[in-house]
């Protein structure tokens, strides 16, 4: 689309998630010239981020300063924390249209679903946010766009675009770029940021030739894992298999509490390659027990190897075919668990079998999913077992805690042992994030775009501490943007 000729008009963002220190609930507005568009609009997790300070649940908080005149809704990516109130919009009669890749519409029907229906089974009627009906009504309202291809957006002739460009966190995932030509101001959306070598969609390197090079005026970016640094492929695939041999020596299994997007099926590509060389033994049993990571399994399956990097860790073409790249979903010794009932039994029958087990559960924080029933069972009252946790743990989450009890267990046995609610070993594996992690990765990705011209850099979605620090890097290496941490509902106007 060709620049018309430009005129001047105010622009504001406002933040209702993501920012002030919380890494869930990311939901950003933006106006300008009378149309109202959303990036986002995710939900809240973790006790301490769901609560605000007032004691309310911010989930159920109204929604009546984003809904009103909304024109569109922008969704960078299909995790939860991105995408999963939504349908709330539609529960509350309002019908923006809803924009997202189509990779990102494929995984969002199955993730949607699942929270409508775990609102349904575990909530009181006044406490859930939305149900089925909602979802398929939201559905009649998304559309599937291409990445890196100019979008209208706004009300007939706003002279507004958003563009979609894939950054490797997960399939479909996008970073936005937001071109206003009434004022010739360009914003960057980061979104979750993928890492350079990333399994399963690639890394952003495998796309960064694509992004385009318009002047960026405003920058806003997450900071989630701007404190960690990154870790080598081989490196967490060696602690991975380190890790359940030395549990096996020990005459015990190992429980991976997994989150049933990406990083279940992750676990599963690298089990099927240990199979393949003989790192995992053939009479080994896997066992997955989550319905929602084998349907999302399946949503991978029918979108086909072209949404599959040939990627495997550092070798760019480890699959040299298009059978050999979706066969790597396939387990030897697989047995899946379908029901509540039939994960009950397995939790006591696996606490004490006698052979080889790998389980992947669903839940990677432990409050939800199937994981519940290992962390809280049989399993884990056995100290030959272990719970292994390749996810990031949001601060109030049953998994967070685990880690904290656990770690203060082995600092002072004597002080904290009696607040360690489980008796398996617990152990974190690094690297296994789908952020980007450190300076030199974010600035690495940040360097593809022309940041000359910068005037605005809008820091969230990690702790205060991250934020602290990637303001202070932003600096160091020269930027000479305003830099701006901002609060929930803090307007920031251009």
């Amino acid at each position: 689309m060709g620049r018309p000729e430009s005129s001047k008009g105010k622009m504001s963002i406002i933040s209702y998630g993501g920012v002030g220190g919380l890494v869930t609930g990311s939901s950003h507005l933006i106006e300008s010239k009378g149309s109202k568009f959303l990036i986002d609009l995710g939900m809240f997790q973790g006790r301490r981020e769901e609560r605000s300070e007032r004691g309310e649940r911010r989930n159920l908080t109204s929604l009546s300063e984003i809904e009103r005149g909304l024109n569109q809704v922008v969704i960078t990516h299909a995790h939860c924390d991105h995408s999963a109130r939504v349908p709330k919009l539609y529960a509350d009669d309002f019908r923006p249209e809803t924009l997202a890749t189509e990779a990102t519409v494929a995984f969002m029907w199955p993730l949607l679903n699942n929270s409508a229906d775990i609102q349904q089974s575990q909530y009181a009627p006044g406490d859930r946010i939305y149900n089925r009906h909602d979802v398929e009504t939201t559905f009649r309202h998304v559309r599937g766009v291409k990445s890196f291809k100019e979008i209208p957006i706004g009300q007939k002739n706003s002279n507004m675009t958003v563009e979609f460009l894939l950054n490797g966190h997960v399939e479909g995932s996008s970073s936005i770029l937001f071109r206003n030509y009434n004022n010739n101001k360009n914003v960057l959306f980061t979104g979750d940021m993928g890492k350079p070598v990333q399994s399963l969609c690639g890394g952003y390197t495998d796309f960064m030739d694509k992004y385009p090079q318009d002047p960026i005026d405003v920058l806003m970016i997450e900071s989630t894992n701007f404190e960690k640094e990154p870790v080598l492929f081989e490196d967490k695939r060696r602690e991975i298999l380190d890790t359940i041999q030395s549990v096996w020596a020990g005459g015990g299994n190992s429980v991976f509490p997994v989150l049933s997007f990406h990083r279940c099926q992750e676990l599963m590509e690298m089990i099927h390659n240990g199979q393949k060389n003989g790192n995992i033994p053939v009479d080994c049993e896997i066992i997955i027990d989550s319905p929602l990571a084998m349907e999302i399994t399946d949503v991978y399956k029918k979108l086909g190897p072209k949404y599959l990097s040939p990627r495997y860790g550092n070798d760019p073409n480890f699959y040299k075919t298009d059978e050999e790249s979706i066969s790597r979903f396939d387990l030897k010794n697989l047995r899946v668990i379908n029901s509540h009932e039939e994960s009950v039994y397995n939790d006591a029958t696996m606490a004490k079998c006698g052979k080889k087990v790998i389980i992947l559960a669903g839940g990677g924080m432990g409050d939800h999913g199937r994981s519940v029933n290992y962390l809280k069972g049989d399993f884990c009252k056995n100290p030959k077992n272990a719970v292994v946790y390749t996810c990031y743990q949001v601060e109030g989450t049953y998994g967070a805690n685990m880690l904290y009890n656990e770690k203060c267990s082995k600092e002072n046995k004597e002080k904290y042992s009696k607040d360690k609610k489980t008796g398996a070993q617990v152990y974190k594996i690094e690297g296994f994030t789908s952020h980007i992690s450190g300076p030199e990765e974010t600035f690495d990705f940040l360097g593809r775009f022309n940041l000359e011209n910068l005037k605005t850099v809008i820091i969230g979605h990690g702790k205060e501490s991250a934020g602290e620090k990637m303001a202070e890097e932003f600096i160091r290496r020269g930027y000479q943007a305003k830099i701006i941490r901002p609060g929930i509902r803090q307007s920031i106007e251009f």
